[in-house]
């Protein structure tokens, strides 16, 4: 997976958060496009290349252009799609309310297969090897083939399993409605250790070295040993804890249902800041360099400094935002319970990139395959606008030289033919020497 990808809920398969793409000025970032789907959107988006694939409450799974927003396919599921999809090679994994997880081509979204659970999906899945990870409102968790799409385990928990499975080496670990966090054996399903919290487990694991972080409905974040379920260190909030921890560095990152994001160490539980936002907080943070990124059912996408707590920018949308934020290069992308998938960035650097892309499409480029590729993937990536433009340079003074070389050959061809319409045999030697000299 590339920096710029984003291709699972909550980045990586240990639930991090945190990616290596920068956002080079955070308070600088206005809205890029937004698109609107048929209901709300509780999935979080998923990047893979130029593409942002998510779900939605009117049962559409959405792959939009993550430049401009526009729409290049919809699959229709039976029912609305809360989880955020999981992207692998060419193929998209989610599930959705119609109790079915799908997987469908990610380009020509042609459905490759679809598996039956007993209830509605709202997990998200875990693409790990050739397997996928996913839970069920019908109180199991699955592990299936990637490319098949058959049964390979199931473990049966005692309630519905909304959390998304995280899996660090060869162990899985989930929460459960029934209050229990549970690590299992990624290729047998085996039960490892199971922790008992005071309440329901909505939120996903998160895994940093040794340590397992996930939050309940108790109030409480807790820091488990992930090999042994021993609580390390747990640390009330004042409402109940959805949201999925970030980590970065020394510090985890959550919301919770008392309106705050907190930032906790995360050897020792220690409060670092917290920020109050004006509703609860069950989106996910995403980090970025110095920055967490998260919604608020306040209806805002915040930006805080992660290191102090300070508010650096905000976003209202038209509705809740429980969507998880995700960044992919220069931009950010959010769903919103008003239906819209939001893109945010850097106005500057999105239009520039838009006119280079444009200005490169409109050169007459045959026989330059190789240079075009290069600065098509350079566009794509966001790297330096003064390279791009530099390689565009370079690449008109060639087509330029090319196109006059032609020129030159084709104005010697011309009197090549004049010369053969007025041959006299004893000009064969002169003709010869013309012919060469094209040729060369």
């Amino acid at each position: 997976m590339s920096g710029s990808d984003w291709d699972m809920f909550r980045y990586d398969l240990e639930h991090t958060g945190e990616t290596s793409d920068i956002i080079k000025n955070p308070k600088e970032l206005k809205l890029i496009w937004k698109f609107e789907t048929g209901s709300s959107v509780d999935s979080s988006p998923a990047i893979s290349e130029n593409f942002v694939y998510v779900g939605s409450d009117d049962n559409y799974i959405y792959c939009l252009n993550k430049n401009t927003g526009e729409l290049i396919w919809k699959f229709e599921t039976g029912s609305g799609v809360y989880s955020s999809p999981a992207i692998s090679e060419n193929f998209v994994y989610v599930g959705s309310f119609d109790n079915y997880i799908y997987c469908l081509n990610k380009n020509t979204w042609e459905l490759i297969w679809k598996f039956e659970t007993g209830n509605d999906v709202y997990s998200s899945p875990a693409i790990s090897e050739n397997f996928v990870y996913v839970g069920s409102k019908d109180n199991y968790i699955y592990c299936l083939n990637k490319n098949t799409g058959k049964l390979i385990w199931k473990f049966e928990t005692g309630d519905v399993v909304n959390s998304s499975p995280a899996i660090s080496e060869n162990f899985v670990y989930v929460g459960s409605k029934d209050n229990y966090i549970y690590c299992l054996n990624k290729n047998t399903g085996k039960l490892i250790w199971k922790f008992e919290t005071g309440d329901v487990v909505n939120s996903s694991p998160a895994i940093s070295e040794n340590f397992v972080y996930v939050g309940s409905k108790d109030n409480y974040i807790y820091c488990l040993n992930k090999n042994t379920g021993k609580l390390i260190w747990k640390f009330e909030t004042g409402d109940v804890v959805n949201s999925s921890p970030a980590i970065s560095e020394n510090f985890v990152y959550v919301g919770s249902q008392d309106n705050y994001i907190y930032c906790l160490n995360k050897n020792t539980g220690k409060l670092i800041w917290k920020f109050k936002t004006g509703s609860n907080v069950d989106s996910s943070p995403a980090i970025s360099e110095n920055f967490v990124y998260v919604g608020s059912q306040d209806n805002y996408i915040y930006c805080l400094n992660k290191n102090t707590g300070e508010l650096i920018w905000k976003f209202k949308t038209g509705s809740y935002v429980n969507s998880s934020p995700v960044i992919s290069e220069n931009f950010v992308y959010v769903g919103s319970y008003d239906s819209y998938i939001y893109c945010f960035g850097d106005p500057l650097i999105s239009e520039r990139l838009k006119k280079l892309e444009k200005e490169l499409l409109s050169l007459e480029t045959n026989g330059f395959d190789n240079e075009v590729n290069s600065i098509k993937l350079k566009i794509k990536n966001s790297e330096n606008i003064l390279e791009i433009e530099n390689d565009i340079s370079e690449l008109k003074s060639k087509i330029d030289d090319s196109r006059e070389r032609e020129k030159i050959r084709l104005q010697k061809q011309k009197e090549l033919y004049e010369k053969l319409h007025l041959l006299d045999t004893k000009d064969l030697k002169d003709f010869e020497s013309d012919v060469g000299e094209i040729k060369n």
